[in-house]
């Protein structure tokens, strides 16, 4: 890791130092601005909103409501290195894959990154995220942007009628798109906000967009000559999704709220005693509103050991999300520099969720399908980096295990120049 440092005169540190103090608060005051909301949408206690607003038949105590939020696919991580080490990155962040984890973390950047990310996901889905940033001036700010589409391939429509299909399909496509700032409040504090605009789409243009808003924050120190780090950051704040489209219009013809015709109803030209006839009108179906996954997350990361060739790194997270019960996540990256070009890292994690039962049926006696999710949340991997002059090139692997559902495997490539 890279402690950004710059050299100033006594009255230019005094601004500096000003500044800084301004923009901190400035930050901290965004936080907490933005934690507020969270209160609302269940993160402070154990109390969901959306569909769950209905009476919870049918769901057991301490079961967690994923499914009911909109742009679930925010949710799905961005960076092998990150979550190799079971997605305890936030206060790791220190490269372009910062833009998904902690926009704050771009902020240690030295030169532009780019970085393209594909996620062979769950039930064949295919999730590709692409990222770019670069300092500015002095390199107290770094600008960024990014992309990130989900392809849903064509599933068959299944009715009561026909379980098992009726011949005909639907796909859908969710897809985000932003720009990343992150500035260096001083040597030791970076604030970071992503902005970006949100779309989901499935069964011929039903869709729904929102705006949200990333932010963060890192504080960046040593501690017995080894570097520290400590993060706070929000994710997906931002507005609700309500679903329209031509598949929600219905034509409505002149019948009451039983089907019925009212009485009377013929042709008002033959009879005048009669109603007048009246053509059938177009009305849209309404939806329900959802809100976005907002998490919050408190990270700690250190570097337990520094050497001339190795470096150990163990990272400790903390997740409140708005949809599922409170996470926990540890990671340890170890890397060797095998020459001044060439170096190699191995990482693995376990991120604790507890949304999910290890019982083999549920209270009504209902066996679970798949496998026993002892092993979920854990993660492993590995990475490569070349040195080229003044570019670099990294590849990283990641396998997370998912418990009863498939497994994921994420690729990706970074460059920089």
């Amino acid at each position: 890791m890279r402690i950004n440092t710059f050299p100033f005169s006594k009255s230019e540190e005094y601004m500096l130092g000003k500044t800084a103090y301004i923009g901190f608060a400035a930050v901290i005051m965004l936080l907490v601005f933005t934690a507020l909301p969270l209160s609302a949408q269940g993160t402070a206690r154990q109390d969901y909103t959306g569909l769950d607003k209905y009476l919870e038949a049918g769901r057991q105590s301490d079961a967690s409501f994923v499914g009911v939020r909109a742009a679930e696919f925010l949710t799905i991580p961005v960076g092998a290195r990150g979550i190799a080490m079971g997605s305890a990155y936030s206060a790791v962040a220190d490269d372009i894959s910062s833009i998904w984890w902690n926009p704050a973390g771009l902020g240690f950047l030295q030169n532009r990154e780019l970085m393209l990310t594909v996620v062979d996901y769950t039930m064949d889905l295919t999730y590709s995220y692409g990222a770019f940033a670069s300092p500015v001036g002095d390199g107290a700010l770094v600008l960024g942007a990014f992309f990130g589409y989900l392809d849903v391939p064509d599933i068959e429509i299944t009715t009561i009628a026909s379980p098992e299909g009726t011949g005909n399909y639907y796909n859908a496509y969710d897809f985000q798109m932003g720009v990343s700032l992150a500035y260096n409040l001083s040597d030791r504090f970076i604030g970071g906000l992503n902005v970006k605009y949100i779309h989901q789409d499935l069964w011929n243009n039903l869709g729904g967009s929102a705006f949200g808003v990333d932010a963060g924050v890192i504080y960046h120190t040593e501690l017995a000559d080894r570097d520290l780090k400590f993060s706070f950051n929000i994710q997906y704040l931002g507005t609700n999704i309500t679903m329209a489209g031509p598949n929600l219009l219905k034509e409505i013809g002149p019948e009451d709220v039983n089907g019925n015709v009212p009485n009377g109803y013929k042709d008002w030209s033959q009879d005048p005693s009669q109603f007048s006839k009246r053509n059938n009108r177009l009305a849209y179906r309404q939806t329900h509103t959802y809100r976005l996954p907002t998490i919050l997350k408190i990270a700690l990361a250190y570097n337990l050991y520094t050497g001339e060739k190795t470096n150990w790194l163990v990272s400790g997270e903390f997740w409140r999300p708005s949809y599922i019960p409170i996470a926990y996540s540890a990671g340890s990256e170890l890397t060797y520099n095998f020459t001044p070009f060439l170096s190699g890292a191995l990482r693995m994690g376990w991120q604790v969720q507890t949304d999910e039962y290890v019982k083999n049926a549920d209270m009504s006696g209902i066996s679970y399908l798949g496998d026993d999710p002892i092993w979920r949340g854990f993660s492993i991997g590995g990475g490569i980096q070349r040195q080229l002059d003044d570019m670099h090139i990294r590849f990283s692997y990641a396998y997370r295990n998912k418990g009863r559902l498939t497994a994921d495997n994420f690729f990706t490539v970074s460059f920089g120049f």
